[in-house]
């Protein structure tokens, strides 16, 4: 879950669709049984991590930016991906999954971009942990936009005014609101320049790495000091994420001691939490790190949280499955997939998941993704001559890359948290995870030590994971180029080339969701740059062994099902 802009003019108004019209008539939710309780699944939702997007009661006052209707419409805000809910002790006002009260702000937690609504036929069903399905570019154009019109038009200002502040505020009262606005909008629309590019990320999708390493870049203090974030990935799902050794789709986060809680402070990071860098310090003679809004102790919480959560399994609603072409597509899988999609026991609490890294070399998927996380750098302005992890680590030379200014931000978040980082540990040790920074890493089947010397081939890469579950998850590959689990068993020449993404009509034959052309949709185009659906070409034989018959595909895809 995290922080993504781009320019107001970049995303157009006509964009802003409903996902699916079913949507627009909420019906029961089906929750799959998950492992989670209620009061996970709410804390989820909405606790507090520390994101500062807007002034919560800006957020409650603002109108569509083309309408006099609140931007806070369930059914406005259904267009940009967001789930609509009921309201509850965390959620007073009623909000979707996902947008959470900081103080006086407001902001996106993980549950926004990991919290999946699907529907089929006439049901509809919530996978926590899941693909969400916002597009938080589209989103943050939408409100940057409807804070310039209320402050352009005076009678959307004068309303906005009036439930803000009520109907007697003074003329000072209303003089500050509007220089507060106007901070408000300044901030979204720096941050759309920041991250300004020429990919548009559509739902599921977005560059979390390139919007957090951005961020950090910005904290330097350099003026035009950030990269493109144009290369968008599809939000994963989380069960088994606290469980595997190392996460994100280059495998660079270790899970061992503090990593855990070093990749939940950099999603807040990137979802608009506040770090404040310079040194603090306790009693004036400890060194106390970087003070900032992000939450740690409710992250450390919510990763034990997600830490329960299990794999949904194939609904009983859903077209019953073929026994006979699972236990052949079961063999199939041994032949093409296990190597690197390991058999993991779903609800067996101890599970620990060693992950499988396959190089660019060998997979041939898009690289710009796992090219960017590594060579993307900026000047490092305040941050020159600090250690890379705050207080260990190289000093930083005037201009690095971008993840190593990042490394200091969230060391330094930690420092300020020291009773968390211990606590972490213990966390981490529980799971199963050593207590060293870099676990040994699988990369196209051999064990390396991802030290220095080989830590570009080791992260130049992408992570195979456990599959239970992926029938959640199309469309598929890291940067989701590809609709739906028959084309992916395809030769890379004959997959789709566009297709529209936004239905979460769920498609039980491909194993993936509607892509026919609509108005509602988005058309996702893999001649762009990072769009690419090439590779992963297993079972076609790329691999050396025989290419898959039609029937085996469709024996493989039934086995799948059941994972």
């Amino acid at each position: 879950m995290r922080n993504y802009r781009t320019t107001v003019t970049l995303i157009p108004m006509v964009f802003m669709l409903f996902v699916a019209s079913a949507y627009a008539q909420q019906q029961e939710v089906t929750n799959l049984e998950q492992n989670w309780s209620e009061q996970d699944r709410e804390y989820f939702y909405f606790a507090d991590q520390g994101s500062r997007l807007i002034p919560y009661d800006y957020f409650l006052s603002l109108e569509q930016a083309e309408s006099s209707q609140m931007f806070r419409d369930d059914k406005y805000l259904q267009r940009f991906g967001l789930i609509p809910t009921k309201k509850s002790v965390r959620n007073p006002q009623g909000l979707p999954i996902g947008l959470a009260r900081n103080g006086h702000f407001l902001g996106p937690t993980c549950a926004a971009c990991h919290t999946q609504q699907i529907t089929y036929k006439n049901q509809f069903i919530r996978i926590d942990g899941g693909q969400g399905a916002i597009d938080l570019q589209m989103l943050l154009s939408a409100l940057t936009n409807s804070i310039k019109t209320t402050l352009e038009d005076k009678e959307k200002f004068i309303r906005f005014q009036q439930r803000v502040l009520g109907g007697d505020a003074n003329k000072s009262q209303q003089n500050a609101l509007r220089e507060a606005l106007e901070k408000q909008y300044k901030i979204r629309h720096s941050y759309a320049l920041e991250n300004k590019t020429l990919v548009p990320y559509g739902y599921s999708r977005l560059d979390a790495f390139g919007a957090i390493l951005n961020r950090a870049l910005v904290a330097t203090g350099e003026k035009n000091n950030t990269n493109s974030p144009n290369a968008p990935t599809s939000n994963p799902y989380l069960w088994d994420t606290p469980q595997h050794d190392y996460v994100e789709w280059n495998g660079s986060q270790s899970n061992s001691g503090v990593g855990a809680l070093a990749r939940n402070i950099g999603e807040v990071i990137g979802v608009f939490g506040d770090v404040y860098s310079e040194k603090s310090n306790w009693f004036g003679m400890f060194d106390a790190g970087y003070v900032s809004s992000i939450q740690v102790k409710e992250l450390r919480q919510l990763e034990k949280v997600v830490a329960k959560l299990q794999s949904p399994t194939w609904p009983a609603s859903f077209p019953s499955i073929n026994q006979a072409k699972v236990k052949r597509g079961r063999i199939l899988y041994q032949q093409h997939c296990i190597a690197c999609h390991v058999d993991i026991n779903r609800v067996d609490p101890l599970r620990t998941i060693k992950v499988r890294m396959s190089t660019l070399g060998e997979i041939k998927t898009d690289s710009l993704m796992a090219e960017n996380a590594i060579f993307s750098q900026g000047k490092t302005g305040k941050f020159e001559g600090k250690p890379q992890y705050y207080s260990v680590g190289k000093p930083l030379p005037s201009k690095a890359p971008a993840i190593h200014i990042a490394n200091n931000l969230m060391v330094g978040v930690i420092k300020n948290n020291p009773l968390q980082a211990y606590l972490a540990k213990r966390d981490a040790k529980k799971i199963g995870h050593p207590d060293m920074n870099h676990p040994p890493k699988y990369v196209d089947g051999k064990i390396v030590e991802h030290g220095q010397e080989v830590s570009n081939k080791a992260l130049l890469a992408y992570k195979a994971r456990p599959l239970n579950g992926i029938w959640t998850s199309a469309p598929f590959l890291h940067n989701g180029s590809v609709p739906n689990l028959y084309q992916l068993l395809l030769p890379a020449n004959q997959r789709v080339k566009q297709f529209y993404v936004g239905s979460w009509e769920f498609d039980s034959k491909l194993v993936g969701f509607d892509t026919n052309p609509n108005k509602n949709g988005f058309l996702l185009d893999t001649a762009l740059a990072g769009n690419s659906n090439a590779g992963h070409e297993y079972g076609t034989g790329y691999d050396g062994l025989p290419a898959l018959i039609e029937a085996e595909r469709w024996e493989l895809i039934e086995y799948i099902k059941t994972l």
